[in-house]
């Protein structure tokens, strides 16, 4: 199906269910470059507007307007606008032309795709989020780390990283059940990237007991290629700062430790 809407995305890819759309509508977004059409993941435009979370423009009238909510993603199509990332990418894909892998038009196939997403914001989603929280967020939060949540919160993000090895990976190369990825794919992987403002090297440690889970990261990634890696380029900048944090920290450390005993 396809639609002569003028669509709209309003995102900041600091969120992990911007970027999840964002990739979804990759294909969509109108770049004036009409000679790479064969490399768009769907053959939808849009125009995309960012909304920084940084300077609470979420919280201004002109999106409150798109948005009650005051959160994003966001999307006006042609003067219908919703919220709720899996629910902008559901949406997308009936309104849209995309394919059918994407988000099915078998119920069944549809309903396995549903599963997964509906596990995932109550699984995956929360143990990520809860675990980088009190890691390594919570300062930035004005809160404090803690160490007993964080370890709590990672113990809950290994289960669910087994859950998706052993039953949702355990006989097919894809979340729900498929060839090809579905829009339960973007969304996880996304979700996982968030990993990547810790330490350099602990995010291949956390995935390293998970070969299935390592093997479709990979996959999901080159299906997507290269708007997943483009997406995720704010998350690296990011990971950068945490970086430079963590150093600034331990080096004020090192210097309490050895300054001279009054």
């Amino acid at each position: 199906m396809g639609s002569s809407r003028n669509l709209t995305l309003y995102v900041d890819l600091l969120s992990q269910p911007c970027r999840a759309v964002t990739i979804f509508c990759s294909g969509m977004i109108d770049d004036d470059d009409d000679d790479d059409e064969d490399a768009r993941v769907n053959e939808i435009e849009a125009d995309v507007q960012i909304v920084s979370l940084w300077k609470k423009e979420t919280r201004e009238p002109p999106f409150l307007a798109i948005n009650p909510l005051g959160q994003v993603p966001a999307i006006d199509d042609g003067g219908f606008t919703l919220s709720e990332s899996h629910t902008i990418m559901r949406y997308l894909a009936a309104t849209r032309t995309v394919a059918d892998h994407w988000y099915p038009e078998d119920l069944e196939k549809r309903a396995c795709v549903d599963r997964v997403l509906d596990w995932q914001f109550g699984n995956l989603h929360r143990d990520v989020a809860q675990f980088l929280v009190h890691r390594e967020l919570a300062p930035l939060l004005g809160r404090t780390k803690n160490p007993t949540l964080a370890a709590e919160a990672e113990d809950s993000l290994k289960q669910s990283l087994k859950t998706m090895e052993t039953v949702w990976l355990k006989d097919s190369p894809f979340l729900a059940g498929g060839s090809q990825p579905s829009i339960a794919d973007i969304s996880s992987a996304c979700q996982l990237q968030q990993l990547k403002v810790l330490d350099k090297e602990e995010p291949g440690a956390l995935l390293a007991p998970y070969e299935k889970v390592k093997a479709w990261m990979v996959a999901v990634e080159d299906f997507t290629a290269p708007y997943f890696v483009d997406a995720h380029g704010v998350l690296e900048k990011v990971a950068k700062i945490f970086e430079d944090r963590r150093k600034s920290e331990a080096e004020a450390e090192a210097e309490v430790e050895t300054a001279p005993k009054l």
